[in-house]
């Protein structure tokens, strides 16, 4: 045998030492699969109509306050490029169950982790002010869609752990061939963003030096702001306020300024600031995105929140078959929970806290286009629309918990004794 032959065996054998060696490291250990560097997707413009309208009774409007969305800001939206995520070979089982507080990137890692499963996806939508990666995560082929989003509000960080322990829970049986499962999610997909303010998490669990932008207004005001009960982004903006809906930025006639809202960022906790012009933040954006994406197929949305044990179900402004929609599954919640359902003249209408997600969702259930006028989404009339339930999914808000706590014993035992889990499988199986 000659020499050269004899080295090139002997590198052969080196390498598919190594390779296994790598493979056996990343299945047992749990570190990065992968390896490949994430690749961007250009994907082509999500379909959705845009008009150069305006209401008719405009003069019902008493102050603008806000900056609409431009129509070239709107289109990035449709178009917005996705971080695909590479694949692993390997699955590793997540028996994380409430034990410890969890960092982001420890989340991180088991969303990249779930994302081996091929009955799981995972993109990442966007990037925070402060650069954390916003991650939206499908599970199941089903082309019914179950809609869930949490932590809008910094402080309200429960609801992260608590839906990553829901998806890891089904992933798990999916890898494990549980039938049921496997059969369930065939059926129904699960569309969720489980951290909107991935800042804001960070910061109300470990403080506020874990900002990496030290020039940030959440930094540079750190000594005045309250973290107990931060709601805001870095920027200091109630990404709650700050999508483009039709009333967005906006006081009706015979309405005064919610007391509460600010024109400017603002240290005090209990203060809305909606930002400068709707659609501002870069979360926001993200979000709209992944809903842009999947609205016309989801059959019901909850956004979660965290203070109260409530649900909001409805929308006064909007039309009676999509209200009557929302609080039939806020009574279905009732059953399972025990949470009180708020009434629909609970919500208020035109007076500068307009904006919030699931504003943004009940208007595309409700059939709203896209105005280059007021730079939002619009209708015929901003008091009586004459709108019509056309994507029939109905909106509720779900207050888990009493009060906000970052202490994962508290998020485990709403998780099972105040009926969340069971809530969770009860809305997959529609």
């Amino acid at each position: 045998m000659k020499k050269n032959t004899i080295v090139y065996i002997k590198l052969l054998l080196i390498t598919l030492i190594i390779l296994g060696l790598i493979a056996f490291l990343s299945k047992n250990l749990n570190i990065s699969y992968n390896i490949i560097p994430n690749i961007i997707s250009h994907d082509k413009y999500i379909s959705f109509n845009i008009v150069k309208d305006s209401e008719s009774d405009k003069e019902v409007i008493n102050t603008t306050f806000m900056n609409g969305m431009s129509v070239d800001a709107f289109k990035n939206v449709l178009k917005l490029n996705k971080e695909n995520i590479l694949k692993g070979e390997f699955y590793r089982k997540i028996t994380y169950n409430f034990e410890t507080p969890l960092n982001y990137s420890d989340l991180e890692s088991f969303y990249r982790n779930m994302n081996n499963s091929d009955i799981c996806n995972v993109e990442i939508i966007g990037k925070s002010v402060d650069k954390r990666n916003i991650y939206g995560i499908e599970v199941g082929r089903g082309d019914k869609v179950l809609f869930i989003d949490t932590n809008i509000h910094a402080a309200e960080v429960g609801n992260v752990v608590i839906i990553t322990r829901f998806l890891s829970e089904l992933v798990n049986k999916y890898e494990e061939n549980d039938e049921d499962t496997i059969k369930l999610l065939n059926n129904v997909k699960i569309a969720v963003i489980p951290s909107i303010n991935p800042d804001g998490y960070e910061v109300y669990n470990f403080g506020a030096e874990s900002i990496n932008n030290k020039d940030l207004w959440i930094y540079k005001n750190k000594d005045e702001i309250d973290f107990k009960n931060i709601k805001s982004n870095a920027n200091g903006v109630d990404l709650n306020r700050n999508f483009p809906t039709q009333l967005s930025g906006m006081v009706l006639v015979g309405n005064t300024l919610h007391k509460n809202t600010k024109l400017t960022p603002d240290t005090n906790a209990s203060m809305y600031y909606n930002g400068d012009t709707v659609g501002s933040e870069p979360e926001t954006r993200a979000v709209m995105y992944f809903m842009l994406k999947h609205y016309k197929n989801v059959y019901a949305y909850v956004d979660m929140h965290s203070q109260g044990r409530v649900i909001y179900a409805g929308k006064p402004n909007l039309s009676k078959d999509f209200n009557n929609s929302c609080v039939s599954l806020g009574n279905k919640v009732v059953t399972i929970t025990k949470y009180k359902v708020h009434k629909i003249e609970d919500e208020t209408v035109g007076m500068g806290t307009d904006g919030s997600a699931t504003d943004f969702m009940a208007e595309l259930a409700n059939g709203f286009s896209f105005s280059t006028t007021t730079g939002r989404l619009t209708s015929d009339n901003y008091i009586g629309n004459s709108s019509t339930f056309v994507n029939k999914f109905p909106v509720i808000t779900l207050e888990t918990m009493k009060v906000w706590s970052k202490d994962p014993s508290v998020y485990k035992t709403e998780y099972y004794n105040y009926g969340i889990r069971s809530l969770l499988y009860s809305l997959i199986k529609n």
